[in-house]
């Protein structure tokens, strides 16, 4: 047998393995949709040989929950039973799965690649499926929370057939944000399907991209969002660089569910959309969890959003939403201090850390995430509060102070309950702003390198009132050694820039 063959015996096989009858099969295809809620049900979007005669199928999970080792049937567009086969494994990004669901949270959401080991490629055929019927009292919880939020399929059906027929101009104004998703995922659907058969994709493009700007806008007017708090760092959930935006709350309690089989501890947190101001800060809670949504995003780095994911949900950038200030044109002196990289790799760092699981290459992950923290800090423009007594006189033409040779500076310092002392650093005035006030503190701008020499005490404390990371000795070395890897780097591209170019 070749590796796409697909002989008599295989054939022969079919039909004695048939569990689904040719009655049954008509009786569960209403309209073409031949599934209730809860049924694993399988589109295959895309057929690939595996290994000698087995075949690997690339699609979405519309419906329900498979395990590996599995037996279902194939079925033709309207649920008619062809043949049963056997899911050996299954994958997602070439990484193997426990199992494939219609509640699958990250970038690739439902899409997964099944193993099918015993039947060639030719034997399946695209926009067909796989199904297994779920037994009474065997859906998951959650996947009984899933079906509770996600459209119902009447909503699904009449928005693609409203997309279909081309709808008109601001019909798509009483869609929710959610509806707008599941719209932007059908005009995906329908432009790879004109790409498969060779026509013309711009309309389904333009379509895409006025419907994109629309949920946008629809988005801003929110009164709030809601994001998942990692319990361990009590800042966003940072999932493989993307955070979660959630548009209604029960959205985001299933988010919880999903993560509580990871290990991860995690609560829901209302914040509004926009606004450039501070809220008025509430007693007992940190002022970073006030801030608006977006905004709060800007300042912790956290530029790749995935917006209600678990569902429906669309990769998109924060700065869609809320574009970062525009800097154009000022001195350095005048923008103000942020650290937007370093503080996303330090809640990165962190959120790993604090993991409570063990795998393979754990160590070696958080060697690599370490590292990049650390080489973040060493490029960090950081803000150490200040006091100085003596003369002080501003430079001229610059926002900034230059003092007299007998004028003493005097440098904060804070001790933890072990009684150690640390130099505290900021990332930008907002950290600052929660422990040092600006009429009783001035504050300067420094590099890390600055802050250990001024530091006499056990170590450095970034952000103590945020996300407290503590730099000790050792810390302090390994940082010291990326600082000087750094140097080196730059001084060899600087020599190389000036070495003279020959034409050839």
């Amino acid at each position: 047998m070749g590796l796409f063959s697909f002989g008599k015996k295989k054939a022969a096989q079919i039909h004695e393995d048939v569990e689904i009858t040719e009655e049954e099969g008509k009786e569960a295809s209403p309209e073409g949709s031949f599934w209730n809620r809860g049924d694993f049900v399988f589109e295959i979007q895309r057929v690939l040989p595996y290994k000698e005669q087995g075949s690997a199928l690339i699609g979405r999970v519309h419906s329900g929950e498979l395990l590996p080792d599995v037996k279902l049937s194939y079925t033709d567009k309207n649920g008619r039973a062809i043949f049963n086969c056997t899911v050996g494994s299954i994958e997602q990004n070439g990484i193997k799965a426990k199992k494939a669901s219609a509640c699958q949270f990250g970038l690739y959401g439902p899409t997964f690649t099944l193993i099918i080991p015993d039947f060639a490629p030719n034997a399946f055929v695209e926009k067909n499926f796989l199904y297994q019927k779920a037994l009474e009292g065997e859906i998951s919880p959650i996947l009984e929370a899933f079906e509770r939020c996600r459209l119902s399929r009447e909503r699904e059906s009449q928005i693609c057939s409203q997309i279909e027929a081309k709808m008109e101009e601001g019909a798509e104004n009483d869609y929710s944000v959610q509806e707008m998703i599941f719209a932007l995922t059908h005009i995906r659907d329908m432009g790879n399907i004109s790409k498969s058969q060779g026509e013309e994709q711009n309309t389904w493009k333009e379509t895409s991209t006025a419907l994109y700007q629309k949920m946008l806008e629809k988005l801003r007017k929110l009164d709030k969002v809601y994001l998942t708090i990692d319990k361990n760092t009590n800042y966003p959930f940072l999932n493989n660089g993307f955070v979660d935006v959630y548009t209604r709350e029960e959205y985001a309690q299933l988010a919880v569910l999903f993560y509580q089989e990871q290990f991860r501890e995690l609560e829901v947190r209302a914040m509004p959309v926009l606004g450039a101001e501070l809220l008025k800060q509430e007693e007992g809670k940190p002022l970073a969890a006030q801030l608006p949504a977006f905004v709060l995003l800007y300042y912790l780095g956290m530029e790749n959003i995935l917006l209600d994911d678990g569902l429906y949900r669309v990769a998109l950038s924060r700065g869609d939403v809320l574009p970062p200030p525009d800097h154009k044109g000022k001195p350095e002196i005048a923008i103000p201090v942020t650290n937007p990289a370093l503080r996303r790799r330090i809640l990165d760092f962190f959120g790993e850390a604090r993991w409570k699981v063990n795998y393979e290459k754990r160590a070696a992950v958080l060697q690599a995430k370490e590292h990049a923290m650390l080489a973040e800090v060493a490029r960090a423009k950081l803000l150490i509060p200040m006091k100085y007594e003596g003369a002080a006189q501003p430079a001229p033409g610059m926002h900034q102070i230059v003092f007299d040779k007998d004028t003493k500076l005097m440098f904060a310092a804070i001790k933890n309950t072990a009684g150690e002392t640390f130099t505290p650093v900021f990332t930008d005035f907002l950290e600052l702003g929660k422990m040092y006030q600006p009429k009783d503190w001035g504050a300067a701008v420094i590099s890390i390198l600055d802050a250990i020499r001024i530091n006499k005490g056990e170590g450095i404390a970034i952000n103590p009132a945020g996300e407290n990371l503590i730099l000790k000795e050792k810390a302090i070395a390994a940082l010291t050694e990326i600082m000087e890897q750094q140097k080196r780097q730059r001084e060899a591209e600087e020599a190389a820039a000036q070495e003279p170019r020959t034409e050839g």
